[in-house]
């Protein structure tokens, strides 16, 4: 009797301790943003799985200069979306456009899904990245904006955001 009470107590233990170490599986998380463009404004749409109030890092830099010319943090709404426009004179400037989701930044109930450090985000999200933060495994969402022009001659066009930025087609040769 004495080796049957000693066996269900083991056997307690483990699953106690065993219930302590269950990570919580990865979840998915898409976002999607597009946008467009003309000399005077730039207009920004994105759809995610995002619950509301997740903060999105806008960020639109200038590829000669290498400097950031706009910098800004759009909340979701209810259904996981963000709109901004943006007066900004871009004529004739090369502008990359970045878009990231970090982790640490959101509020909890967020931080409890897919984790402080993004520990939980599926690998499979556009734009996933890993990282290093406070000497810990770091994993967020970056996305690069491409501004696609319409034609040679104009200065407006779409945004179109993917985990690297997309080379333009020239046009003949």
């Amino acid at each position: 009797m004495k080796k049957f009470k000693m066996i269900c107590f083991l056997a307690l233990a483990t699953v106690a301790l065993s219930a302590c170490t269950i990570k919580k599986p990865p979840q998915n998380l898409a976002i999607h943003a597009d946008g467009s463009f003309d000399t005077k404004s730039i207009g920004i749409k994105v759809d995610s799985s995002l619950p509301k109030d997740a903060k999105l890092h806008l960020i639109f830099q200038d590829d000669d200069s290498m400097s950031i010319v706009y910098k800004t943090i759009v909340k979701t709404d209810d259904k996981g979306s963000a709109y901004k426009k943006i007066l900004l004179d871009i004529n004739n400037k090369n502008l990359t456009g970045l878009l990231f989701f970090k982790p640490e930044e959101q509020p909890k109930a967020i931080q409890d899904k897919f984790g402080k450090y993004g520990e939980n985000i599926r690998s499979n999200a556009i734009g996933y990245s890993v990282g290093k933060k406070n000497n810990e495994k770091y994993m967020y969402i970056k996305q690069y904006g491409t501004f696609l022009k319409f034609g040679k001659l104009r200065n407006s066009g779409n945004i179109i955001y993917y985990k690297e930025k997309i080379k333009p087609v020239k046009e003949g040769k």
